[in-house]
């Protein structure tokens, strides 16, 4: 991919950031074993930074994404088998809300059509994707899906912080990469991550995440997919924001239990539904 942008243009009380982004995408068939490359061309558009009340702000964003297809591209998708293009776009606005012991809370929420909805409508890596592990597919049908998320962190006295995320998704019409076109699906994710400051560069905290979704086909079939974990572990840090502070090494304890598993049937070594594993992670932004 490759594109040019525009940051912090400040217009009237808040800034602008707009992108325009060239990306070629694997088209496949039906089959899913034959693939055409397609130029798309993506406008992201950001109005942020806009003064609400104390600490409070307010973002306004928009996503549209179409193709720049060939004539042979379009007789592939006509006669071959390949599925059709259809564009996709998003709408979204978010409220941020700072504290003034430090920490934040943001409120989200994003609507989307086509393709972009399908990738909502994952249980696992639900992110404003055109493309499924870089393969688009799928008879889209102009179906919706809505994203409404709370995410923060909060400090209480001096030693502790706590984040927090709880996601909630639903959609309508839109094509399932687990049940197919025509799907319905509801989902609800929730995490928190209390933790003590033992320090400026240390932590030691507890994780819990929980998840569900409920997929339903065009025949009106119903699929679960639940599970939760919980985390032990100890942070090396350059500061005390546990969503904020960057790079870091966190050591842990993690243990993953699969409670409802119908739309992808995945399973762990020698069939089990739960995994304990411990192990090493950095985080390093540039």
């Amino acid at each position: 991919a490759a594109g040019v942008g525009l940051e912090n243009w400040k217009v009237g009380p808040g800034k602008i950031d707009i992108a325009l982004v060239r990306e070629d995408v694997d088209d496949y068939d039906r089959s899913l074993q034959n693939k055409q490359q397609i130029n798309t061309n993506t406008i992201d558009l950001r109005y942020k930074d806009i003064p609400l009340w104390d600490k409070a702000t307010l973002m306004v964003s928009g996503r549209y994404v179409t193709a720049n297809e060939s004539a042979s591209e379009k007789d592939n998708q006509d006669n071959n088998g390949y599925y059709d293009w259809k564009d996709t776009w998003m709408f979204g606005t978010s409220l941020t809300q700072k504290f003034d012991k430090g920490g934040f809370n943001e409120f989200s929420f994003l609507v989307a059509n086509n393709s972009i909805a399908s990738n909502f409508g994952r249980y696992a890596g639900a992110s404003p994707f055109t493309t499924f592990n870089g393969r688009y597919y799928g008879d889209h049908t102009g179906g919706t899906a809505v994203r409404l998320t709370s995410q923060g962190e909060a400090y209480i006295g001096d030693h502790f912080i706590v984040a927090n995320a709880i996601v909630y998704s639903f959609g309508n019409d839109i094509y399932s990469y687990e049940t197919g076109a025509h799907s319905d699906f509801e989902s609800i994710r929730a995490v928190v991550r209390p933790a003590y400051i033992w320090d400026q560069y240390n932590q030691t905290g507890v994780e819990l995440g929980y998840f569900t979704q409920q997929n339903k086909d065009a025949n009106s079939n119903k699929f679960n997919e639940s599970g939760y974990k919980t985390t032990l572990f100890h942070t090396f840090k350059v500061n005390t924001s546990m969503l904020t502070s960057r790079p870091e090494i966190r050591f842990y304890a993690t243990y993953i239990k699969a409670l409802e598993n119908e739309l992808d049937g995945f399973t762990f070594e020698d069939n089990k539904d739960d995994q304990f594993a411990v192990g090493a992670q950095a985080e390093i932004w540039w």
